[in-house]
């Protein structure tokens, strides 16, 4: 049923990996590879960048500037605020003053 998706040239592929997460073992990145070689209608986009492991902040770095892995409409990185500063009713203002 996904595959019949993605397969639809008209179709906009939104690949969701997490940052810490070992990008090779994506299978959606796999899967849009496969149907859109070109990567015309693929953006990947990373999430949770806070729990990338200290010492592996650069291999999420060489993903999104294109170095390790090409795709046309580049990548693109979220991070949603962390339970702590929602927990602690934090305006968004200063959650970001914390970042």
């Amino acid at each position: 049923l996904i595959t019949t998706y993605l397969s639809n040239p008209r179709c906009v592929i939104l690949a969701v990996i997490a940052a810490n997460v070992d990008y090779h073992n994506s299978q959606v990145l796999a899967m849009a590879q496969k149907v859109d070689p070109e990567t015309k209608r693929t953006i990947p986009v990373i999430t949770k960048p806070d729990l990338v492991d200290v010492g592996a902040e650069e291999e999420v770095v060489e993903l999104l500037l294109g170095r390790k892995m090409k795709f046309e409409l580049g990548f693109h990185i979220c991070k949603g605020r962390g339970q702590v500063s929602l927990n602690a009713n934090q305006s968004l203002e200063t959650s970001l003053e914390g970042e």
